[in-house]
């Protein structure tokens, strides 16, 4: 193993100090790598995970006495200020779209454009939306203290827009520093990639989000552009998001999926990140094992012609084994 990731956007602190416990008293030497929740807006936890159809209305508000059974709660409490009839709303890396018909106080009005389940602690994307929020929240000194405390090695950092983002992460460690994961996931990060890569020690590209806020159908040009960038830096970077999704249910990946690893390790990624399929999947394991297996492939052949555009050796792959409840905690292990 090279490094394990846990998100602290999920489960319990306690929960997260057991395993980090675990992972020291296994594998003393191995970096451990703790998000932190961030400027990321989700649903809260949910006594209640509403189902619907399409063309149901459902409520999200800023309301936290609620519990999902009529209203869903979101973890910014100004959310409500700046929405607006019309607006594309999406939950769950996209899988969940809805349109904001209206706002009555703290209550956000949306109809449903296709069924699902609202589960606790899903991501909420409005790309249309320019949310005012400060770089450092209250959660965010609450999970610095908590890896400091715990001697976890990187945090992950949420929609990362410029190097003023990292900097206040890093004043906020004080004299305990830690290395820093930027995560690009949206437009401003982007625009600002240079300054964003040469700022942060590592970069993750979250495919989930970063195909929300953008276009799906050009995230994968996106993933290049960044990869490129890293490259010029020399900067380690992690791919992530349903590398192997076919896995969460099926023993065997597609060919896409193959050839979507295959296109990353080419193009110089660092580090390939597994999370349903390991975390919530019926073939953690073969997932896994399928991953390691394309990246030696991948690198074999990059060896046999003697060319690489890769900037760091690899890849390796990063194997989540949250709860079952969590598809974002996490391991990695090398090729």
């Amino acid at each position: 193993m090279t490094m394990a990731r846990l998100n602290g956007s999920h489960n319990t602190r306690e929960w997260h100090r057991q395993t980090i416990r675990l992972i020291k008293e296994t594998l003393p030497d191995l970096p451990v790598l703790l998000d932190i929740p961030g400027r990321k807006i989700r649903t809260v936890l949910l006594a209640h995970e509403p189902a619907f159809e399409a063309g149901d209305l459902i409520i999200l508000t800023t309301d936290s006495q609620h519990d999902g059974s009529i209203k869903v709660p979101v973890n910014f409490d100004r959310f409500h200020e700046f929405m607006m009839p019309g607006l594309d709303v999406y939950a769950d890396d996209g899988h969940l779209f809805f349109l904001v018909e209206e706002i009555n106080g703290r209550d956000v009005h949306m109809r449903a454009k296709v069924g699902g389940v609202l589960r606790s602690r899903k991501g909420i994307n409005v790309p249309q939306a320019r949310f005012e929020r400060p770089l450092v929240t209250r959660s965010d000194r609450e999970m610095m203290a908590f890896a400091q405390e715990n001697a976890v090695d990187y945090v992950g950092i949420s929609f990362v827009e410029g190097a003023e983002h990292i900097a206040a992460i890093r004043h906020l460690m004080g004299r305990v520093p830690l290395g820093i994961v930027a995560k690009v996931e949206n437009q401003g990060g982007l625009d600002n990639m240079a300054e964003i890569i040469g700022a942060s020690d590592m970069v993750m590209i979250d495919r989930g989000d970063l195909a929300v806020e953008t276009s799906p159908d050009l995230v994968c040009l996106f993933q290049k552009r960044i990869l490129a960038a890293a490259q010029k830096q020399k900067a380690p970077v992690i791919v992530a998001t349903e590398l192997l999704n076919t896995m969460i249910e099926h023993p065997y990946p597609t060919k896409a999926e193959i050839g979507d690893i295959t296109t990353a390790v080419l193009d110089g990624t660092s580090f390939l990140m597994l999370s349903g399929e390991t975390a919530i999947g019926c073939y953690p394991v073969e997932a896994t094992a399928r991953l390691q297996q394309i990246g030696r492939a991948v690198s074999a052949y990059i060896k046999q012609n003697g060319w690489c555009s890769i900037a760091h050796p690899g890849p390796c792959s990063i194997y989540h084994c949250g709860p079952q409840s969590d598809p974002d905690g996490g391991w990695s292990l090398p090729p």
